[in-house]
């Protein structure tokens, strides 16, 4: 895991955040994280998939399009390789 990679798109997507309840919550989150000085490397990476997913979740506008239900014409053989 690259960790500069992963802090630049945090710091992106804070920036690019208005929400005052996700901010909150990472917020706290890091906090938190201060706190449990001594915690295991595997908490603390799943508590950074929390916050980034938070900050997925408020990523687009509700008057945007929904696209997951989207399918790809030609799906590509190598994705995942």
């Amino acid at each position: 895991m690259d960790i500069q990679a992963l802090k630049l798109e945090l710091v992106q997507q804070l920036v690019a955040t208005n929400d005052a309840t996700v901010l909150a919550k990472v917020k706290r989150l890091l906090e938190l994280l201060r706190a449990k000085g001594n915690a295991s490397v595997e908490d603390h990476d799943d508590e950074l998939m929390a916050a980034a997913a938070a900050f997925g979740a408020s990523a687009y506008a509700e008057d945007e399009p929904d696209i997951s239900g989207l399918v790809l014409k030609e799906p590509n053989p190598n994705y995942g390789k």
